[in-house]
Parts: C-alpha cells; sequence; structure tokens
C-alpha cells in the first residue's frame, strides 16, 4: 500500500515560493529557481498541520537520525524514500580544544560521519526521494566534489543514472568516490559557477532532475539542527558556526532551528556565524559591507575547496540567516585554517577536511572580538572527513623519516627526535633563507630553528652539500625548500662508499625528436659513460643511468612508478622526484630527490635507489 501523505482536502502540506517576487511555484513546474525572476526557492508549511500530526513521544524518545525526522520533510510517497542510514552524526564535547582556546563549552558536530563522509548526505535523502517521486529518468547535478559523491551514491540507490559535473581539479578522493558509485562524470575547464550553469542548460535539454543547492536539499539539511538540539538535551546553543559555499547550509540549519522553535520544543534561537576563507568570500564581505546583494568572486582560489562557490546559489538565504539570528560572517585566510584542521586533529582526533575546519579556525578571533563569550555554548560543525581531501593536509605536514629496518636505525630515530621535524607550513613557507651558499654551522642552526631537529654532523653535511647545489643552481632557499631537503635527507641511506655516483650528464631535446642523453658515472671507482634516447630529457637520463649501469653492475630492475611533486609557484619552484624500484629478488624501494631541476631531482632519487637495491643484493 503507498504511504502518501497530504491534508484532507488533497492539498499539499508544503508550498514552493520564490525568495524575492513571492511567487508560488508548482514542484513539477521548478524546484529549483523561480521561473519568473530566476531567484531561488524556498519550501513553505502548514505547521499546524504538521504539529497535529506530530508525535512528540517517538521525536524525543527515539533514536537519533535523519529519518526520524519525516515530519519536517516535503515527501508525499514515503514508500520512495531514499535513505542511507544518514545523520545521527556525533556531537562532541572538545574538552582539550576548549582549554587550548578558552571557551569552556565548545562541541563539534562530526558530518564526517555520514554515508559518504559528508553533510551532503541528508540533502540527498530528500533530493533523491523527490526525484523519484517525479518520475526522474536520470539525475544530473554540479559540484566542487562533495556533493558529486553523495548524489552519485544515493543516485546509485536510487537506480538512476547520474550525470555529474566538477571544476578541473576536484580532488581525487572525491572523484573517485562518485566514479566509483556509478557516476558519469565530466570535469569542466572552468570553475564551480560553469559547471552549475552547465549543469542548469543539460538537465533543461535531456529532461534529468537537477539536483543541487536548490530548495529540497535545504530540507533535508536542516536536519542538523533538530539533531544538535536534541544532542544538547532539548537545548540550543548560543551560537553555531557554519562553513560557507553556497550558503544552503547555512539556510538550511538557520530554518531546522526555526521550526523547532515555532513548535515549541526550544525557547530561544541560536546566533547564526558563518565562515568562508579569503580567496572566496562573496556572503560574507556582503555581509560586512551592510550589503543585500552577493557579488561574485570570478576565479575562487582556495585550499578549501568544498566552499569555492563563487556566485553562491543561496547567497541571499545565508544573508538573511546571519542577519536574523543577530550572527556574524568572518574571513579567514588559508593558512588559519589549514592549522586549526591540524589542532582539531592532534587535539581532538576529529579529521576534517580544509572547509570543515573552518569554524575551528575562527573561535579564537571570535572570542577576541567579543563576538562570543568563554561560558557560551558553541557548536562548530565540520562538514566532512578529511580523507576527502588528504592532499590539502599534507601541505602542512613534514614527511616522515625513512630509515633502515635496525634497531640501532629506531634508537637513532628516537634520539635525533626526528618526529619533531616541522612542517614549513603555508603561511611562511616561501620566506627566504639562504640566498648564498652557507656553512654547514649555519645550516645545522636554521634546521633546528627552522624546522625543530637538531642534524648530526653526517646529516648536516649532507643537507648543506645540497642547499649549495639549489643555491649554484640560482635557486634562493625559502623555508619550505629548506624542510624538503632536510626530508629527503633523511630519507635517503646512507653509504660508507656508494656502488655507483654520477659525475656529469648532458642532454638534449627538440619539440618533435627524441631527447638524447650522456652521462658519466663512477661505478665502484670506475669511470664509466653511456648514453641512451627517450621520450623526454628524464626518460633519456635514466635509459643512459641505467645502461651505464648494467654495464658493470649485475643489478637487473625495473622501474615501476615514477611521480614527480612541484611544492611551489613558479618555474624556478623546487621539484621533488619519487622513483619506485624494484630488483628480480622483489627488493622494492622507494627514493627521492630533490632540486628545483626536475633532471637533477630525478637522477638523485634515481641514484638513491639503485645504491639501496645494491646494498639489498648483498646483504
Amino acid at each position: 500500500m503507498t504511504r502518501s501523505r497530504g491534508r484532507k482536502n488533497g492539498t499539499l502540506f508544503y508550498e514552493l515560493h520564490c525568495i524575492s517576487c513571492g511567487k508560488q511555484v508548482r514542484e513539477t513546474e521548478s524546484s529549483t529557481r523561480c521561473p519568473a525572476c530566476h531567484r531561488p526557492l524556498d519550501v513553505r508549511y502548514d505547521y499546524d498541520y504538521i504539529r497535529s500530526r506530530l508525535n512528540r513521544y517517538s521525536l524525543k524518545t527515539s533514536p537519533v537520525k535523519a529519518l526520524k525526522y519525516l515530519d519536517f520533510y516535503p515527501l508525499l510517497n514515503l514508500n520512495l524514500v531514499v535513505s542511507m542510514d544518514e545523520g545521527g552524526t556525533p556531537l562532541y564535547r572538545c574538552k582539550r580544544l576548549a582549554e587550548r582556546t578558552g571557551l569552556r563549552h565548545l562541541y563539534i558536530k562530526n558530518e564526517g560521519a555520514n554515508p559518504t563522509g559528508v553533510f551532503k548526505d541528508r540533502g540527498s535523502l530528500v533530493e533523491l526521494t523527490k526525484a523519484k517521486e517525479q518520475g526522474a529518468r536520470a539525475v544530473c547535478v554540479a559540484s566542487t566534489g562533495n556533493m558529486a559523491a553523495s548524489v552519485a551514491a544515493y543516485s546509485s540507490v536510487a537506480g538512476l543514472p547520474c550525470y555529474v559535473l566538477v571544476p578541473e581539479g576536484t580532488p581525487i578522493g572525491k572523484m573517485a568516490q562518485a566514479l566509483s558509485y556509478g557516476a558519469r562524470v565530466i570535469q569542466i575547464r572552468g570553475t564551480y559557477s560553469d559547471a552549475a550553469r552547465l549543469a542548469e542548460e543539460a538537465s533543461a535539454r535531456h529532461g534529468f532532475y537537477l539536483a543541487g543547492d536548490y530548495a529540497f536539499r535545504v530540507e533535508g539539511q536542516k536536519s542538523q539542527a533538530f539533531e544538535i538540539i536534541e544532542q544538547l538535551d532539548w537545548q540550543a546553543p548560543a551560537a553555531v558556526i557554519v562553513p560557507l559555499g553556497c550558503g544552503t547550509n547555512m539556510a538550511a540549519v538557520w530554518k531546522g532551528f526555526k521550526e523547532f522553535y515555532e513548535l515549541g520544543f526550544i525557547d530561544r534561537l541560536p546566533r547564526m556565524i558563518g565562515v568562508q576563507p579569503d580567496g572566496c568570500s562573496p556572503i560574507v564581505a556582503a555581509f560586512q559591507q551592510g550589503s543585500e546583494q552577493v557579488v561574485p568572486v570570478e576565479k575562487p582560489f582556495t585550499v578549501c575547496t568544498a566552499v569555492a562557490a563563487g556566485d553562491p546559489v543561496d547567497g541571499q538565504k545565508a544573508l538573511t540567516a546571519l542577519r536574523e539570528s543577530g550572527g556574524c560572517g568572518v574571513i579567514l585566510s588559508d593558512a588559519e585554517i589549514l592549522e586549526a584542521q591540524q589542532q582539531l586533529a592532534h587535539l581532538e582526533s576529529i579529521f576534517v577536511e580544509p572547509a570543515g575546519a573552518i569554524p575551528i579556525a575562527t573561535v579564537p578571533a571570535l572570542l577576541t572580538s567579543g563576538r562570543i563569550r568563554p561560558d557560551e555554548v558553541v557548536v562548530c560543525l565540520a562538514t566532512g572527513n578529511g580523507l576527502k581531501d588528504p592532499k590539502a593536509a599534507l601541505r602542512v605536514l613534514p614527511s616522515p623519516a625513512t630509515i633502515e629496518p635496525t634497531l640501532a636505525e629506531v634508537d637513532k630515530f628516537l634520539k635525533l627526535r626526528l618526529y619533531d621535524l616541522r612542517a614549513a607550513a603555508a603561511k611562511d613557507g616561501g620566506r627566504s633563507i639562504f640566498d648564498q651558499v652557507p656553512s654547514q654551522h649555519k645550516v645545522s642552526q636554521s634546521v633546528q630553528e627552522e624546522l625543530g631537529v637538531k642534524l648530526t654532523a653526517d646529516y648536516a653535511h649532507r643537507v648543506t652539500t645540497l642547499v649549495a647545489d639549489f643555491v649554484r643552481k640560482g635557486k634562493a632557499i625559502t623555508k619550505a625548500d629548506l624542510q624538503y631537503i632536510v626530508e629527503n635527507v633523511l630519507k635517503a641511506r646512507k653509504e660508507e662508499r656508494p656502488i655507483l655516483r654520477v659525475e656529469d650528464f648532458q642532454v638534449t631535446t627538440s619539440m618533435k625528436g627524441k631527447a638524447e642523453a650522456k652521462v658519466r658515472i663512477r661505478f665502484d671507482g670506475e669511470e664509466v659513460t653511456a648514453a641512451a634516447k627517450g621520450v623526454g630529457p628524464v626518460d633519456a637520463v635514466v635509459n643512459a643511468l641505467k645502461s651505464a649501469a648494467e654495464s658493470r653492475g649485475k643489478l637487473f630492475f625495473d622501474l615501476v612508478d615514477f611521480q614527480v611533486e612541484i611544492n611551489s609557484p613558479g618555474t624556478d619552484a623546487s621539484v621533488e622526484t619519487t622513483i619506485i624500484m624494484k630488483d628480480t629478488k622483489n627488493n622494492r624501494v622507494v627514493a627521492t630527490g630533490t632540486s628545483p631541476d626536475i633532471i637533477v631531482a630525478s637522477v638523485s632519487a634515481f641514484v638513491d635507489g639503485y645504491n639501496v637495491l645494491w646494498s639489498r643484493q648483498k646483504e
């Protein structure tokens, strides 16, 4: 039997209205934008009807999860509900972080515990159910990554094809999710706004159900507010801090608090505080300027890709929430946000993506300005799991040292406290340290001051040698460069007398012809030369090195993988190469090299890897 919902006179218990011109819109006509003025829509309920049907005992005693709030969603056929048991996410009392910040009652609502690792799942519950109610044959969505994964997962459960449009460069963790759920993903050479425009146009042309930051998504995501109230023993917090992207989640959470206030579950409303990164802050900028219009950011640039919405669909709704609640808006730098991400992980063991750390990053400034008081109950929304974008965290984390599998090496690691190696960090990684070749003493002193590591004489000598190589290449050493050099030295194996050493090499290449390389090496003290060709300069040099080495040493191996990482902007950036090599005895080594020259970095990695494999064969 179909479980349908509606009033006795056959009318719906909710209506869609334009937030700008007030036009009432039938959901079969549009559930995204007003057909008349193209502004966002809002769902308005008959709260007397909801109140008359509400089972308050069940609501207050049943387990916390999104499905228990079905009476508050605009759903007509409960047989079609698409759910992955979303919601019921933990609300953590953060005692250590509270001590650090001076805010005594600090809570984190960890939305990364949802099925696809993000708060978007709450909205997908409602949106995909509406898609099925409306007989959709396919779903289309634009996203910066999180919604792509969520809508793709729920579309899969609903048995509907899903087309996803994302900006080129979307974090691979989110892309991998969407692709694994079976989504048909298209990368757009442009911004999220370009992807959103194309998704709307494609949906209109091909008859797809358009999912995204629209009216029905708000209705699912407001359950965050319901859960916060329940988890605080049916009390509202003094303030809720929300990351702002499209503005939809701010509007949703505010609406949830207002609905429970309207129905008498709470006796006061919280202040809503919205936070954006300085590379994409159109909503907060409008709020701070007292403007009613949100001016789009044409080219957002921030590590917080999840909120990089330059032209926020629900910017006006978010502004309304901030103003109605007596809240405020804050803009932060990427460096502050990444630092807060690490602080939350270190002190509370909660790993969130950068956008999810934005609320934590703003707490000190809010306390200093008096926007929140030390004795108030404050909830921060951590919107997504850190594994959504692990590369962002690695920007401010050091690469661990690599040691040989001996207890003596472990003892050395502990004695030298190599685990204390501090990352250069985004905010001062570009600061110049050396522009001339320094003394070994100066290098040791700088490494200890800047990175927190006391080097042995051997390590200091090897770091100084690499620093000198950089400077002679014309590259001034920044703090980030120094970090990469030290990491590279700590990973390399110390050889009293390495079997292979490169004396020099030459490479010639052209636009259409193969690259050619000549190398001169010392193999066990004997000078050897070799030449080889390759598809590019690095390939040619590596082929020549391999040929020279194999002409003397009976070590046969394969290059399993080769990766290049550019660690800073600019054509003179430091390059870090990683080569994975495996010999015929299945010995496998991971070797790295760093230099402002990609070929030199590759040669360093190759030589290091070869020497380690040679030693392994002799052991």
